[in-house]
């Protein structure tokens, strides 16, 4: 018997074809096995026949793969759908990248129901922003999900929201923050723009949440939010991507604002963002510069790898371009959230990125400055010291959004007439 296995061990391992005579033979010796011998060899035969067919990679790629897998879970309808499904834009940023002037641009658009950071209501109700916390995560699906279908998820969502985008709390500028569609009939008695217009006597009553819904739904035909990365889960965009591929009964394009680190990161500290406790080796603006690309690199990184359906879906924009010339960019702007040219928003532009001519205008209208100045600002009031950490930090993501580097070049640094973007950079080369 012992022989016989001996036998059998051997002989899977070797064909028929070729065997020996004399190994052939050994049949006769052990006839309990033989029949076996020959169906093992089959069944070796034919298991490597599936290997062979089912293994050998496919010439596919893996993001031809995953682009099909995405067309599984939500067909494309643009087309037969348009008009007949919620659009959504969702501006991506980093605070003080200049999303508070892009947010307001489409906020005076008399087509857009507008919210300045909803993220900040999940932030309220789950009791602080905590982006890598599973319930923090949970109510921040539920919650996106519900606002691009114009579904406040609950009245307790309604009131924070005309608290917070109505109202508006501390010293933020009602410019800025409060929303244009909150604040006009049928919440309120008159448009902002009527003289009559005052928020404690024109929107006097709140307002419930069936009816948010209704106005948002029939009045508005694209919903536009701010969301800031910081407060988004994980940090990043995934979830946002997840939200928007979850239901046919919405659309969503994403406007993804980048704004030269060497501007975001003095601005973060001057308005406390982080606090600069080593005066000299600037331990916390290494951490913040570090943290800040490291975010958006991430993200950039997310979009570089999102299958082709989703590039007609995303735009990304350098504050520094827009700021140049804001006129000059609308058209385009408008263009992608599907938007029509507007009069209104034309002349609100024009002066929101102009500075008046006299400081007794200045006083009157202080939400009016130059764009293009203020984004330009940090060139002549930040350290070269710094402007090198920064840089040292953050050179991968300026290299592929265009930023050039200055290398402790002061003068290149004061020099306003050289421009420090290419016109062309590698990211744009993703959504072609």
């Amino acid at each position: 018997m012992y022989a016989c296995m001996r036998w059998l061990r051997k002989s899977l391992l070797i064909s028929l074809v070729r065997m020996p005579q004399r190994r052939r033979f050994r049949f006769r010796r052990c006839p309990r096995f033989r029949h076996l011998a020959v169906v093992m060899i089959l069944l070796s035969f034919m298991f490597s026949a599936y290997v062979f067919v089912y293994t050998v990679p496919n010439e596919r790629s893996r993001d031809d793969s995953f682009e099909d897998v995405e067309k599984n879970r939500k067909p494309d309808f643009t087309e037969t759908r348009k008009g007949k499904i919620r659009q959504n834009l969702i501006i991506v940023a980093h605070g003080r990248s200049g999303s508070s002037f892009t947010g307001n641009i489409f906020n005076h658009h008399p087509s857009v129901f507008y919210l300045f950071e909803p993220y900040q209501t999940v932030e309220r109700l789950h009791g602080g922003v905590a982006p890598f916390n599973r319930d923090y995560q949970e109510k921040s699906f539920e919650w996106m999900q519900g606002v691009f279908q114009c579904k406040f998820v609950s009245p307790k969502h309604a009131n924070d929201i005309q608290h917070y985008y109505r109202k508006v709390v501390g010293k933020a500028s009602r410019e800025t923050q409060a929303s244009i569609a909150l604040s006009s009939p049928p919440f309120c008695r008159y448009n902002t723009t009527d003289s009559r217009w005052t928020l404690q006597d024109s929107c006097p009553d709140p307002f419930e949440q069936k009816m948010l819904e209704e106005v948002c739904e029939k009045k508005y035909s694209l919903t536009v939010v701010k969301a800031l990365m910081g407060r988004m889960p994980n940090t990043d965009i995934e979830q946002l991507i997840n939200v928007c591929d979850s239901s046919q009964e919405f659309d969503c394009k994403l406007l993804f604002l980048v704004r030269d680190p060497r501007g975001i990161i003095p601005s973060s500290k001057a308005v406390r963002f982080y606090r600069e406790t080593d005066k000299a080796g600037l331990a916390n603006s290494r951490m913040f510069s570090y943290h800040n690309c490291r975010q958006t690199e991430l993200n950039l990184n997310i979009i570089r790898k999102l299958p082709p359906r989703w590039r007609k879906q995303i735009k990304i924009l350098r504050y520094e371009d827009l700021a140049k010339d804001p006129s000059k960019l609308l058209p385009s702007l408008l263009e992608f959230a599907g938007l029509p040219m507007d009069k209104g928003l034309s002349d609100w532009l024009y002066l929101a990125s102009h500075k008046p001519k006299t400081e007794s205008d200045q006083k009157a209208a202080p939400w009016r400055q130059d764009s293009f100045e203020g984004a330009d600002r940090w060139r002549w009031k930040v350290s070269p010291y710094e402007i090198n950490i920064i840089e040292h930090y953050c050179r991968p993501v300026m290299k592929l959004l265009g930023y050039r580097p200055l290398d402790y070049s002061y003068e290149m640094q004061r020099n306003l007439s050289i421009r420090l973007l290419d016109d062309h950079f590698e990211a744009l080369d993703w959504l072609e």
